[in-house]
């Protein structure tokens, strides 16, 4: 009985040992390489869709669920509507699904709507919040939603819920992108915004979970460390607050490194900080979307393979990439794909974590309108 127990336990062992290398099947490999394009936002080059083979590519060979528009894709209003219609039919033709497209508009100093094409001039963040009128900041996000569903845009990767309670910090309060240091105003504005977007048929991402308000460093530039001060009864007192509301559409992961949260990765690469906390303690059941992982504080470290291995293992369900184009010409885009393919035939990228994010996708997609 003693030997039969053992080895009983030793086969649980060396199961439970494998588990996380065990390859799917062909099939079900299958039906998953296919949909893994949906799983990347990607920024592109150009004006035009007519004619540019990069779009081509990124939208019927590699299939992407969606695309982020830039300065460098805008010249005017009708420009823009004829871009995003060409791109959106081009997706529905080549894959059959609805287009993501996505666009940073906070408001003032980011805002890809600007005043140089032709657009009026937004409120930022740290305007609306010294305001501090709640109808004021519905209404501007509504006048903001408005702008972009005329042009087909239907993702603001806004607001931006960082508690901005260091006055240092470079790129969140800095570059007056928080609606404040009291986190229950910045609850309240990012709030109020949210329900503006809505209104226009805009779907949101709240950012930068989970919290780059209080860093010295620019996560845009290399390694930011927040070990020393992140003050989570602040940080995540608007997530827990919009989440429980239901006002959470997608949530965008920070690149920052908190040890006290997970002492090897940074947020976006991290499962206790994505699965543990943001899903787990949080409650969050929607779409995660990471920052660019073509930002220093990731690609410096882990190169763009890895890194899109990671992330999903950890949670993310979309990988965001801002720039498509490597030094070498190559495509980021392709090297993620093939490194995901790859880690799905090793058996070291579970399958049914890359299931549950194309399903989350496919939701959020659902109510693009």
């Amino acid at each position: 009985m003693r030997r039969l127990a053992a080895a009983s336990l030793l086969s649980v062992l060396l199961t439970a040992g494998c588990g996380s290398t065990l390859a799917p099947d062909g099939a079900r490999l299958t039906a998953l390489e296919r949909e893994l394009g949906s799983l990347v936002l990607v920024g592109f080059h150009g004006t035009d869709a007519d004619g540019n083979p990069e779009l081509s590519r990124l939208l019927c060979d590699l299939r992407v669920g969606g695309v982020l528009l830039l300065g460098r894709n805008i010249v005017d209003a009708d420009q823009l509507s004829r871009l995003t219609g060409a791109l959106t039919a081009q997706a529905s033709t080549c894959t059959g699904r609805k287009l993501l497209v996505a666009v940073d508009a906070e408001g003032g100093n980011v805002m890809r709507l600007a005043p140089r094409f032709g657009w009026p001039a937004t409120f930022s963040a740290q305007e609306l919040g010294e305001s501090n009128d709640f109808v004021l900041t519905e209404l501007e996000a509504r006048r903001i939603g408005a702008m972009l569903r005329a042009v087909g845009i239907n993702w603001d990767l806004a607001p931006v819920v960082d508690v901005g309670y260091n006055p240092a910090n470079p790129v969140i309060v800095g570059a007056a992108r928080s609606f404040g240091a009291n986190p229950q105003q910045v609850t309240e504005h990012a709030r109020a915004f949210v329900q503006g977007l809505r209104a226009e048929g805009a779907l949101t991402a709240l950012k930068h979970f989970p919290g780059h308000g209080s860093s010295f460093g620019d996560t845009h530039r290399g390694f930011t460390d927040v070990t020393d001060t992140a003050v989570p009864e602040l940080e995540l007192a608007p997530y827990r607050a919009l989440i429980a509301d239901g006002l959470a559409d997608s949530v965008m992961i920070a690149h920052v490194f908190n040890r006290r949260l997970d002492d090897r990765y940074p947020a976006t690469l991290s499962r206790p900080t994505i699965d543990g906390l943001l899903r787990g303690v949080l409650g969050f059941k929607g779409v995660v979307v990471s920052d660019d992982l073509r930002m220093g504080a990731i690609e410096k470290q882990y190169g763009i393979g890895e890194a899109a291995v990671l992330a999903l293992d950890a949670g993310v369900d979309v990988l965001l990439i801002v720039e498509d184009r490597l030094p070498d010409g190559s495509s980021a885009t392709q090297l993620a794909l093939a490194a995901m393919r790859e880690a799905l035939a090793k058996g070291t990228l579970d399958p049914a974590r890359v299931e549950a994010a194309i399903d989350r996708v496919r939701a959020f997609r659902a109510r693009v309108r």
